[in-house]
């Protein structure tokens, strides 16, 4: 399994699908801010329809990227793995591994 998305704008982008065709086994996540001058705030979460559950929030610097690789895996039967950005700029590539 390999997912790769571009987030353009300040959204809540569904990474993985809860009962989707992708595997809630991930070993790694990467999301890198492509921009050159504009930090990016992110927000990496676990949806089950009714609750959230949070596994970072922090801000991306430009031209950094944000290496996720410790304790990534979840239940994709019950919860979707979800993105929300916010701030100045949008030019992020998420690759999900």
């Amino acid at each position: 399994m390999a997912i790769y998305k571009a987030i353009t704008s300040a959204t809540t982008t569904t990474l993985i699908t809860k009962d989707g065709e992708d595997s809630g086994n991930i070993k790694k996540i990467t999301i890198a801010n492509e921009r050159n001058l504009d930090t990016t705030t992110v927000d990496l979460y676990l949806d089950d329809g009714t609750n959230t559950y949070r596994i970072i929030r922090t801000d991306i610097p430009p031209k950094v990227t944000l290496v996720l690789d410790d304790n990534l895996s979840f239940d994709v039967k019950i919860y979707n793995l979800k993105l929300a950005t916010s701030g100045a700029g949008y030019e992020l590539t998420v690759i999900i591994k």
